[in-house]
């Protein structure tokens, strides 16, 4: 893959880019999810924080 000026591969940077942006924001609508844990366990943050942040 080719580097970019950001010193990454495109995707890489792109992704890079769009984490940045958000972190930026006030009350971004997205949310950081550490995906380091097992499928089951990054599944379980997931439903947690769609329940805490939206109305069902």
């Amino acid at each position: 893959l080719s580097k970019t000026k950001c010193g990454r591969s495109n995707f890489s940077c792109f992704g890079f880019s769009v984490e940045e942006s958000y972190k930026r924001m006030v009350n971004p609508v997205c949310q950081e999810v550490d995906a380091s844990p097992s499928k089951e366990e990054v599944l379980k943050t997931v439903l947690q924080l769609i329940k805490k942040h939206c109305a069902f």
